[in-house]
């Protein structure tokens, strides 16, 4: 038996983003969580960061990290129409496109997107994947483009300048490595999994926690050095298809199990 932790939700990072409920079930499960750890033949976690959580929850320190992987021959840069799909989705060509994909919870920033945008002019339009609304002043500079198809979002995420992604905690983040499979320069947070799959200054930037100002600025330095958002771009298709491919997240389960299969780990 493999069991894999994409998340800890007994992580106390976690507590403040959890509905009363959820505590609730999270506490009630923790005895089953434990005896799976105790019998399972590997314990595998998707980042550094989950494996730590872990042993902090529950003691155990003899886990793998095997980083989830995106299809990078699905999520691949392309060469799109600007204006076509600024058409299609209904957008201002000229402007800086900025997009968030995810779920529009707290635990991963959205509420911190229409904070940030209000630090921007309006040269800039954030396009988010979820139903975000935003009853501020500036509603013209956020848009739900609400569920896409899959090659819907693949399109977004070529036809965008910058990914941002305001989070608190993951895991370890499919959006961000689908978005730099895409070959896109991320503005995201400094916590968590983020430092590992972002390499500061190289593939983005990763700001303080919570500090808008910060998203703002370094968004606004990206949107003004397009030479830069190239390197980033090349920088982080590479590294998306050395270590975050969904190719070496296979090869390396097959792994596992064949050393089990001979007896050994």
């Amino acid at each position: 038996m493999v069991v894999t932790e994409h998340l800890v939700v007994h992580d106390l990072d976690l507590d403040p983003y959890k509905t009363l409920a959820q505590k609730v079930y999270h506490k009630l499960i923790y005895q089953y969580e434990s005896k799976s750890l105790e019998v399972a033949d590997c314990v595998v976690c998707v980042s550094e960061y989950t494996k730590e959580r872990l042993e902090n929850a529950f003691g155990y320190s003899d886990a793998r990290v095997i980083y989830n992987g995106v299809d990078v021959e699905m999520f691949q840069p392309q060469v799109i129409d600007r204006e076509e799909f600024c058409d299609h989705f209904g957008l201002p060509e000229t402007k800086t496109i900025l997009l968030f994909a995810g779920n529009p919870s707290k635990r991963k920033g959205a509420d911190l997107l229409p904070q940030i945008m209000s630090k921007l002019d309006d040269s800039f339009i954030l396009l988010t994947t979820s139903g975000l609304r935003d009853k501020g002043t500036n509603d013209n500079k956020l848009r739900s483009v609400g569920r896409l198809s899959l090659q819907d979002l693949i399109n977004l995420y070529n036809l965008c300048d910058i990914f941002v992604f305001p989070t608190r905690l993951e895991g370890m983040s499919l959006t961000v490595a689908e978005a730099m499979a895409c070959g896109k320069p991320i503005v995201t947070t400094n916590c968590a999994s983020l430092p590992e799959m972002i390499i500061e200054g190289k593939g983005g930037f990763l700001c303080e926690k919570d500090n808008v100002a910060d998203f703002a600025d370094k968004i606004q330095h990206l949107s003004e050095n397009e030479e830069i958002r190239k390197q980033m771009s090349s920088f982080n298709r590479a590294r998306t298809k050395e270590y975050f491919s969904i190719d070496k997240m296979a090869r390396n389960y097959l792994d596992i199990y064949e050393s089990l299969s001979k007896g050994s780990t």
